[in-house]
């Protein structure tokens, strides 16, 4: 008889790291909208925010320490260059620029998040689709027959495939 049940659910692996770095990302958010808001002129200001550039620092240690990976709202959440938890009004400035011709292309809208303790920028697309992988670019645009030759495919093709 085998030693686990198979209708057993697999709990999560190094779930107190996770807990750990969910905790510290938290306390440094709080820490950091208790403090008074960065200024570009006051560069005193950064002695007063150090505790929240410690602990995110450190969620960052811990996490690459074990392996495992920030999500998307985290990792965006966090400055790379200072460490600094990124609250849009208080640790940073939020903008959309469009640096298309005349601003005309909507799917070159770029989200900026600018950090107000070292001025290091973010740049996340907004209105464009993300591309398909590789592969399935491939097979959507071509399709090899059984001649060696290739030939244009359509999607409408490819789905009944």
């Amino acid at each position: 008889m085998a030693k686990g049940s198979a209708n057993q659910t697999r709990s999560v692996p190094n779930k107190h790291l996770h807990a750990r770095i969910a905790y510290l990302h938290q306390a440094a958010t709080h820490l950091a909208l208790q403090a008074p808001a960065v200024t570009h002129t006051d560069p005193s200001n950064l002695q007063q925010r150090g505790l929240p550039l410690l602990l995110t620092a450190q969620l960052q240690a811990v996490s690459q320490k074990a392996q495992i990976r920030l999500s998307h709202d985290m990792k965006r959440s966090i400055c790379e260059a200072c460490s600094t938890p990124l609250i849009p009004g208080t640790t940073s400035e939020t903008r959309i620029e469009n640096k298309s011709r005349a601003e005309k292309k909507p799917c070159a809208d770029v989200l900026v998040i600018q950090c107000r303790n070292c001025h290091a920028e973010k740049r996340f697309p907004i209105g464009a689709q993300r591309q398909k992988r590789k592969a399935e670019r491939r097979l959507a645009s071509v399709a090899v027959d059984p001649k060696g030759a290739k030939k244009q495919v359509s999607e409408v093709e490819m789905v009944g495939v």
